[in-house]
C-alpha cells in the first residue's frame, strides 16, 4: 500500500500558502494513550484502539510520528482566510482527525508510508 508511485518526483517550487518551520526535536517522557500532541517516535497515543498495518513487502509498519486533531498551520500573509478557522493566519489541515504515520521498517521503498486518521 504505498502511498505514492516510484515515479513521484518532489515538488518544484515550494507550497504557496502553508508556512514551513524548523522542527526541533526533543526527548520526552512517551504520552498516555488518547493524549493529543504532535509526536515523533516512541510509541503513538491512539486516539481509538491501535492499528497494525502490513507494507507490501512483508514487514509490520512501524510508527513514526503523529499530528493532533484540530492543530493548525500558519499561512503565508496575504494567503485567503479559511471559512470556519480558528484563526485569520492559520489553516486547519486533516478535518478534526488525529493522523498517524505507520512506515516499513525495511524501507523497502521511499513511499511505504501509511497514514492512519481517527476521530
Amino acid at each position: 500500500m504505498l502511498i505514492q508511485s516510484r515515479g513521484a518526483q518532489p515538488a518544484p517550487e515550494a507550497e504557496p500558502h502553508i508556512r514551513a518551520f524548523p522542527l526541533t526535536l526533543r526527548s520526552s517522557e512517551d504520552t498516555p494513550a488518547g493524549a493529543q500532541t504532535f509526536k515523533v517516535g516512541g510509541a503513538p497515543s491512539w486516539a481509538k484502539r491501535p492499528e497494525f498495518y502490513t507494507c507490501p513487502c512483508g514487514a509490520d509498519l512501524v510508527y513514526v510520528c503523529q499530528v493532533p486533531e484540530n492543530m493548525d498551520f500558519a499561512v503565508h500573509p496575504g494567503r485567503p482566510e479559511q471559512p470556519d478557522s480558528v484563526r485569520p493566519d492559520a489553516y486547519g489541515l486533516f478535518l478534526g482527525n488525529e493522523v498517524y504515520l505507520l512506515a516499513c521498517p525495511d524501507r523497502c521503498d521511499p513511499a511505504a508510508v501509511w497514514p492512519v486518521n481517527q476521530n
